[in-house]
């Protein structure tokens, strides 16, 4: 008789009893919002949408996942389905990414446990684990690329990087050549870190690094020669003589055009749905004065986004009672370690929609539309007074589950576009 993994496996290929289509295959919803979250308030919101615009429920919903790999998307649910993790390879920064979106911790724990020699894009799995905060993983990536000394000039001779801070990409190359040191027994001396860097010490953009940077970290290090000193200090004080092909005193051995933000590899996803469940709402809206609840992050775009809802008095109203619900998209701040500064301008054009999830079948979602240009000067964004606290809690609107004294927040959110402008500007 087959195990209860092989039956499992079966019905995944079969798709008996199916009642979700993915364009790749088809599935169970049941199995999908046990094993995940964010499945079950998908499948609830295309449900509750359905029953507001009467779509016939003999057939399985059709539902598209954009930005996710079919390869990637299939070993998800292989292990969902049955803890089958034979499809998954190499390529797993895709499969984190995907595990990260519908919030399987275990998949993702699982994908990060093959060998970093095993990837087969390591430059892809450095730049998830920096967009998932995963700093051991990504550790251990910037540890591998180091090791390998022609993948290491690869990496610095590359125009488009992730992370586009010289000085940091410098601290990298030093902490490279220092491990080979040790592992060879010698002195961290100067010459012998020049000796193990050799061609990759010319990849370096030291004309990119602050000045005080360079003055008080790079030239003290002794790795440069004088006359590559006075090369770069130079280029810094008169740039144009340089793109003018006017000749100096010394000359420049090193690249000087700046390195460009790749935001194609940073943004992953652009489009991911924000989940807030706020159970004891009762107790949530008698909190005295301010109360507040944030949503766990969504990484879209390559930003961390979350949920900030609060019950405050109207503003204005004199009545203490009169509360209302505020409900706001947040921007979390540590975003700025994206660029190797704070950049003098930067925006998203975002649309959202924001929604209290029905709980009463038949009853549509209480939703609102929202596009708009962000700014850094802003944070947040969204509604003080998005519903009152009465009409939220009022049985026949089915927005509270009544038995659990539950509330669920969502928002659909769309990065549309987003333009960067970093002080740094090559003369021409």
């Amino acid at each position: 008789m087959p195990s209860s993994m092989d039956r499992m496996k079966h019905l995944l290929s079969t798709s008996k009893h199916s009642d979700v289509h993915f364009l790749i295959l088809p599935s169970h919803q049941l199995i999908l919002k046990n094993a995940s979250d964010v499945f079950e308030a998908m499948f609830l919101f295309d449900a509750n949408k359905e029953q507001g615009e009467n779509v016939s429920v003999n057939c399985p919903a059709v539902v598209e996942i954009p930005d996710i790999e079919p390869a990637a998307f299939k070993v998800m649910l292989s292990f969902i389905y049955a803890d089958d993790l034979s499809g998954l390879n190499g390529d797993n920064a895709i499969v984190l990414y995907t595990a990260k979106k519908y919030n399987i911790p275990d998949l993702a724990d699982r994908s990060l446990q093959i060998p970093i020699s095993k990837l087969r894009n390591v430059f892809m799995a450095y730049a998830q684990a920096l967009i998932f905060e995963l700093e051991d993983f990504a550790s251990k990536c910037l540890r591998y690329i180091c090791q390998n000394a022609k993948m290491l000039c690869n990496l610095l001779d590359r125009d488009r990087l992730l992370l586009s801070n010289e000085f940091e990409i410098w601290n990298a190359a030093l902490r490279w050549a220092d491990e080979k040191c040790r592992q060879n027994g010698i002195e961290r001396s100067s010459g012998n870190r020049r000796s193990f860097l050799g061609p990759a010490l010319f990849k370096i953009r030291f004309p990119n690094i602050h000045e005080e940077q360079f003055s008080i970290c790079v030239v003290p290090s002794g790795l440069l020669t004088m006359e590559e000193v006075l090369g770069i200090y130079q280029f810094n004080s008169h740039p144009n003589l340089f793109f003018r092909g006017v000749p100096g005193l010394y000359s420049l051995k090193f690249p000087s055009h700046g390195r460009i933000f790749d935001w194609n590899i940073a943004k992953g996803n652009r489009r991911g749905t924000l989940v807030l469940e706020i159970e004891k709402v009762l107790e949530f809206a008698g909190e005295i004065n301010w109360s507040e609840r944030k949503s766990e992050a969504v990484y879209i775009n390559g930003f961390s986004w979350k949920i900030l809802a609060y019950i405050k008095t109207k503003n204005g109203s004199t009545d203490k009672n009169e509360k209302w619900l505020g409900f706001y998209l947040m921007r979390e701040q540590e975003d700025n370690y994206w660029f190797d500064y704070e950049p003098n301008y930067w925006c998203y054009k975002c649309s959202a929609t924001f929604r209290i999830v029905s709980q009463k079948c038949g009853v549509t979602d209480f939703r609102t539309e929202f596009d708009d240009i962000f700014e850094p000067n802003e944070s947040s964004w969204g509604y003080a007074n998005f519903i009152s606290f009465a009409e939220l809690m009022e049985p026949s609107k089915g927005f509270c589950d009544q038995n659990e004294d539950k509330v669920t927040l969502a928002i659909d959110l769309t990065v549309k576009e987003v333009k960067i402008e970093t002080n740094y500007k090559s003369p021409r």
